[in-house]
């Protein structure tokens, strides 16, 4: 079985054992997602081949040239690198102008924090069913899955000009996730059979990864994020491996330690503060006030259009730091921003808002399907009540509480009737789906649920609600954000709720509460249910060694099993060995991740999902509906209806913000 690329080649397999992508294809015929029209090609000799047409001739922003006029900095041929990427773009762009968002206070989430944030070494499509070279031009994974080694593109550069090399990988790697200050605990998706898995720097421009057992899983975490890079000619100096100084560094900076301040100059992310830290995406920080941060043009980044075109076309991304969602939503309807979706708190029961205003804003609103189980549930299986635990961890509490909500409903009332009644289980589009796990237990019969209710002895009281086995009253508290994030912290939501499951006889109480009030109560084991949307069900995103972020019993959110957790993540040195069928689901998650043949893969898939469907560790409502989407009119190639906007996908990175221009 061949699961490897090419240096130049273009599209291979992600997960699944399914073979997407050979040699022979093209790069432009995998990339495009639902309502994106750019098409890719990964070097220049990709674009010929598939063309026929070669690009000679290069041309730059006005800013740029200015520059190279007054010999501040090289031509733009001279800032390429020698494979640079190729965008077969629907309308040629203009240079200028400005792309603009907002976040609620100076660490928030924004809309444009995909173009902000450091970009990765790879992209996916929509549904993360292929690999596609960016900072990275390719790679090639052994046949024996134990060996993997990427490529990077001759000659690309960082914002300032210094040359990206398998320098800057390696530095993450020996002096970032291997210094035990800075790391202290290694991450678990580079120790499969237990051990690190061993970089080394082949050339300038290629890095291998070696692992200790075949480890087929490296394919999703490299659209992740997982392989990273630092600019370590910048950081250096404030680390103690290169500078025996960095202590005293860190003082005069205010820091008690070295490894502090060598974070907060590396940090790139939403709350990135060291506005000189150079970057490889299409824009870096230029400037950080209390109100404002200002992304401009990298100079160097490593794409053009069909017309030799360096991009991006848009000059600078500007994001306002407000105070809260509301003055998001009054900038959105007054035309001050140039994108919003789910970032920005739109919602399909303010949709008909939104639509009304199109005209007085300049924009257009149209509907994008979610990835997401839209709101899921986890009953506390570790509860720290041992008669709340013996209830939640009885299948049939869990299998009666999921029957008796009416998602039909929900759908309906909440989400315009755009989704679909869902259980919690892994997205249509995996290669190894089963129709019946998406219904287990989601059909609404409330007559069924009282029935394993009474089963299990939860006997009425005389106040018509439910009784523990001690004669105590079943009482179920939900605690959910109060931030106004969508359908997964909305006030009617939870009433709906507690009118179902009283209607089963077990009194619920839903109680609005601060998230990060939430997050300590879940952390610590004390909530009796977690709640969150469910947004890694693609292929992709799902498939990731140990147990992915919102299925592990950890989550911050869900917290099913936070002892649990710890055992499995200890090898039982610390926490609780967990009962039996969650140990069977730890159990199937580790053979998934470690199986090599197509064959296993699909076994263990289905063995692991099956699992999920009796035994509802996690419960879902309704998924993949429809929310609103909103684009300025004067944004020209940016996505169309369609559009499949995800955080598994990185939101609108998939639709290649930098060919993005203003008309």
């Amino acid at each position: 079985m061949k699961v490897y690329n090419r240096p130049v080649s273009l599209v291979v397999l992600l997960i699944g054992g399914l073979l997407i992508g050979l040699a022979s294809h093209s790069y432009a015929e995998f990339v495009q997602s639902p309502g994106v029209s750019v098409m890719l090609y990964a070097a220049p000799e990709e674009y010929q081949k598939a063309t026929g047409d070669t690009i000679t001739q290069f041309k730059e922003a006005p800013a740029l040239a200015a520059l190279v006029e007054k010999g501040e900095l090289p031509s733009v041929e001279e800032r390429l690198p020698k494979d640079f990427m190729v965008y077969t773009v629907a309308e040629i762009g203009q240079y200028g102008g400005d792309l603009k968002s907002a976040s609620v206070g100076p660490a928030g989430g924004h809309d444009l924090y995909c173009c902000t944030d450091p970009p990765y070494l790879f992209n996916t499509d929509a549904y993360a069913q292929a690999i596609l070279p960016y900072i990275a031009k390719g790679y090639e994974f052994s046949e024996d899955m134990t060996k993997l080694v990427i490529f990077l593109r001759e000659g690309l550069k960082w914002s300032d000009g210094v040359p990206f090399t398998a320098d800057d990988i390696m530095f993450w790697w020996n002096d970032v996730i291997l210094d035990d200050e800075l790391t202290p605990v290694k991450p678990s998706i580079w120790m499969p059979g237990g051990r690190l898995a061993e970089f080394t720097k082949l050339d300038d421009y290629t890095v291998q990864v070696k692992f200790a057992i075949p480890y087929r899983p490296v394919t999703a975490s490299i659209v992740l994020a997982q392989v990273s890079f630092r600019p370590a000619h910048y950081l250096k100096k404030w680390h103690i491996g290169y500078n025996p100084d960095a202590e005293k560094l860190a003082l005069e900076e205010k820091f008690d330690a070295w490894y502090k301040v060598f974070q907060f100059h590396a940090d790139a992310g939403w709350t990135q503060q060291d506005t000189n830290l150079p970057g490889v995406g299409p824009w870096v920080m230029e400037k950080l006030t209390t109100t404002q941060k200002i992304y401009k043009r990298n100079p160097y980044f490593l794409g053009v259009d069909q017309a030799g075109n360096q991009l991006p076309y848009v000059d600078r991304l500007v994001v306002d730091i407000v105070a809260n969602k509301e003055v998001v939503i009054m900038k959105l309807l007054n035309g001050e921003m140039s994108v919003g979706g789910y970032m920005s708190g739109m919602t399909m029961q303010d949709v008909s808002l939104y639509k009304e205003g199109e005209e007085k804003g300049n924009y257009s609103c149209f509907l994008y399907t979610s990835l997401y189980t839209e709101v899921v549930f986890s009953f506390n299986q570790a509860h720290p009540d041992p008669i709340m635990r013996e209830i939640f961890q009885d299948r049939r509490f869990r299998q009666a509480m999921s029957l008796a909500i009416n998602r039909d409903e929900i759908n309906e009332y909440l989400m315009g009737g755009t989704g679909i009644p869902t259980q919690a289980t892994v997205h249509p589009t995996c290669s190894f789906f089963r129709q019946e796990w998406s219904t287990a237990y989601a059909e609404y019969d409330p007559i069924a649920a009282g029935e394993l209710l009474d089963e299990m002895g939860l006997k009425h009281g005389p106040d018509g609600y439910r009784q523990r086995p001690d004669g105590e009253p079943l009482l179920i508290t939900i605690l959910f954000d109060d931030a106004g994030l969508g359908y997964r912290s909305d006030t009617e939501f939870f009433q709906l709720m507690k009118t179902y499951w009283e209607a089963v006889g077990v009194k619920t109480e839903p109680r609005a509460m601060a998230r990060t009030l939430i997050a300590a109560r879940a952390l610590a084991g004390e909530l009796d249910i977690g709640v969150w949307s469910h947004p890694r069900l693609i292929e992709g995103a799902v498939y990731y060694p140990g147990i992915e972020l919102h299925w592990k019993p950890n989550n911050q959110a869900l917290a099913w099993g936070i002892p649990y957790s710890i055992w499995y993540d200890t090898d039982g040195k610390s926490g609780e060995e967990p009962p039996g069928y969650i140990r069977k689901f730890f159990d199937a998650w580790d053979a998934w991740c470690l199986a090599v043949t197509d064959e296993e893969y699909q076994a263990w898939a289905e063995a692991l999902w099956d699992l999920q469907a009796e035994n509802l560790y996690i419960i879902g409502t309704v998924g993949y509906s429809k929310w609103p989407l909103l684009i300025d009119n004067k944004l020209h190639n940016a996505p169309k209806e369609g559009f499949i906007l995800a955080e598994p996908v990185r939101w609108w990175v998939i639709s290649y913000p930098e060919q993005w221009f203003l008309k």
